[in-house]
């Protein structure tokens, strides 16, 4: 974190304004420390740059798990594709230039690949994930001089409200306990004129009968560990298949959706092949 960033931290508690506590700097960063709050008493602890303002292990500790194997595969400066690029700007709808110079706050960031295209664009960015993905995107972007990260809840953010320019949200709210309280929660941190931006799941009737929603009551009773070396050793087998059957005139699309392994038209043809079976994995 860079002190720049206190003028807009608040108490996720109280909204008081947090002060900071003994720290230790590595370079222009503060590395760690605390944050403490002198109204209720609160206190978040900075560690590796990061405050944390949730604990460690939480109910999206699988999606930490996530991002720290698969962070930098749809980073797309790393690989050979645009999906990251083309999916932030549609959903969007605005230019990288329309971007520059704005503060932009990214709730629920994973690993850092929406991140990377805020960053490229000359944004100030504050990125926050419940998970410990933050991590995955430090590590990434090598302590950004545009970047602050906080490990925090989105219904509980650390910030003083009307700060932002943009705030978006994509991918995430689905995965909330709350979805429609997560939403809310977004609208007081966007500035008078600014924006905010977020994507759901299409409600669709024929999701309830799509294999993953089948195989859930048994995957759920999995480690994250071995269900992840369950796919890992099915993809190589599966993506192939689902391929040929994928190419079946009229019939090969819908038939897919009965093989058990995500292989769908957002990635397939678009990134590297040898990349398919990971992009499938993840």
């Amino acid at each position: 974190m860079f002190e720049s960033a206190l003028e807009i931290l608040r108490c996720p508690s109280c909204r008081s304004p947090l002060q900071l506590g003994s720290i230790e700097r590595k370079d222009d960063e503060i590395a760690s420390g605390e944050l403490a709050c002198p109204a209720c008493g609160e206190r978040a602890p900075i560690v590796n740059g990061i405050p944390r303002f949730v604990p460690a292990e939480n109910y999206a500790a699988s999606f930490g798990f996530e991002w720290d194997l698969f962070g930098s595969l749809q980073v797309d400066r790393l690989h050979q594709h645009t999906l990251t690029h083309e999916r932030f700007y549609l959903e969007m709808g605005c230019t990288p230039e329309d971007l520059r110079g704005l503060r932009v706050l990214e709730a629920g960031c994973g690993g850092g690949r929406f991140s990377d295209i805020v960053l490229e664009a000359g944004a100030e960015l504050y990125a926050v994930d419940l998970s410990n993905a933050v991590e995955k995107n430090r590590e990434l972007h090598r302590r950004h001089p545009n970047l602050n990260l906080f490990q925090a809840s989105i219904e509980h953010l650390p910030f003083t409200p009307e700060t932002f320019d943009l705030v978006f949200c994509f991918g995430v709210l689905q995965h909330t306990p709350d979805p429609r309280a997560s939403f809310h929660s977004l609208v007081p941190f966007v500035k008078p004129g600014g924006q905010l931006a977020v994507d759901i799941y299409a409600a669709h009737p024929k999701q309830i009968s799509h294999w993953k929603y089948l195989a859930r009551p048994f995957t759920k009773r999995m480690s994250r560990e071995r269900l992840h070396a369950l796919i890992e050793r099915v993809a190589p087998l599966l993506v192939p298949i689902s391929r040929r059957v994928r190419s079946v005139p009229k019939i090969g699309k819908p038939l897919s959706r009965f093989i058990p392994i995500s292989v769908h038209d957002g990635f397939m043809g678009k990134v590297p092949p040898e990349e398919e079976v990971r992009w499938a994995v993840l």
